[in-house]
């Protein structure tokens, strides 16, 4: 992820992302975002959600959610919580499913290839890939 992305998601979360820059005995959020950018908008989203939900809960509660690590996973988006609410957890899940569907290197919709190490890759970005194993009608 974007250094400009890294720094606008924790601006404008400081309670999801209040462990950014913690040490790694806390958390895992100090090795930043481990994505590509084709999620960025993804990530973006569910974090401006997952913020609105932090802040309408009662002030004194806001200090126990926030997000422990960001990471792609078999191919898709993984969102990890110290804690989360039901609400949360739907927001998580939608991201999860929209990563499934978009190329993780550009953006565009992608598909899930599982043959080998998983990716969500485009046609085009798939055929970038030089480990990629080709079949005989390539």
């Amino acid at each position: 992820m974007r250094k400009e992305l890294d720094d606008k998601l924790c601006r404008e979360c400081p309670n999801l992302y209040r462990d950014r820059h913690a040490s790694i005995i806390v958390s895992c959020m100090p090795w930043g975002f481990e994505t590509m950018p084709g999620w960025n908008d993804i990530i973006y989203d569910m974090s401006i959600k997952l913020e609105a939900l932090i802040m309408a809960l009662p002030e004194n509660e806001r200090q126990y959610y926030r997000a422990t690590q960001i990471k792609e996973k078999y191919g898709t988006l993984r969102a990890y919580m110290s804690a989360e609410t039901d609400e949360m957890q739907v927001v998580i899940d939608e991201a999860e499913e929209k990563s499934a569907v978009t190329c993780e290197y550009c953006g565009q919709p992608g598909i899930l290839r599982t043959k080998g190490w998983h990716f969500t890759l485009c046609d085009e970005c798939n055929k970038e890939r030089p480990w990629r194993h080709k079949t005989e009608s390539e």
